[in-house]
């Protein structure tokens, strides 16, 4: 389900361990050495995925924050990073071939209430039901809200402004792949191709934009 010639490293954990924080480079700690241990364990555990996953395609250099908190890579390579309860995971690729990547991972249960109704456009909520109905897919949802996510991660270095919720409207299909149709103007690409996966209790959606 990867964009092709990315890299993907994931990481599960039951517990809050700050190995891979203090393994960090001094830059990188410096980013949330105020935090809580948990916020250190999830940052330290996704930017390990990080550099595990980029350790062929660049010198080990600190992963520091850009524009809005995104992960700000380098030079030659271009990524996302995601972390949930029990889940870490890092998305990467050369700048030479993707101009934007994005991943996202959520549990894999129902949203809480009202929040599908603000987050999807009623014609998203028209397709998922059917699909729901038709193929008997789960949890589509939180494969919705994890798709824009991941919609807004890749959109956002491209077009260095927010996306909204209902400002794309995304076309989840039943083989593990979705469409980002961006709506509003002007935008550096007209849609955004993905994929999405439910396994072992994550959903996981990733995205990217090719050169």
């Amino acid at each position: 389900m990867l964009p092709k010639g990315t890299r993907c490293v994931e990481l599960h954990t039951s517990s809050v361990n700050l190995d891979h924080f203090y393994d960090l480079h001094p830059a990188e700690q410096d980013l949330v050495s105020h935090a809580v241990d948990r916020r250190k364990a999830d940052f330290g555990d996704s930017r390990w995925c990080a550099h595990q996953a980029m350790a062929d395609l660049a010198e080990d250099e600190p992963i520091l924050r850009g524009e809005r908190g995104m992960p700000a890579f380098p030079e030659g390579v271009t990524g996302s990073l995601t972390h949930t309860e029990g889940y870490r995971a890092a998305l990467v690729g050369r700048t030479s071939r993707w101009r934007s990547l994005g991943i996202d991972a959520e549990p894999a249960s129902a949203l809480p209430e009202g929040v599908f109704n603000a987050i999807a456009r009623p014609e998203e909520q028209r397709r998922l039901r059917r699909l729901a109905r038709h193929e008997g897919i789960e949890h589509l949802d939180k494969v919705l809200f994890s798709a824009k996510e991941t919609t807004y991660k890749t959109w956002f270095p491209l077009a260095r402004r927010f996306l909204d919720f209902d400002e794309a409207d995304i076309d989840i299909r039943p083989d593990g792949t979705f469409t980002s149709y961006l709506l509003v103007r002007p935008v550096p690409v007209p849609f955004i191709e993905g994929y999405w996966t439910i396994r072992n209790g994550f959903v996981v959606t990733v995205a990217g934009v090719r050169r």
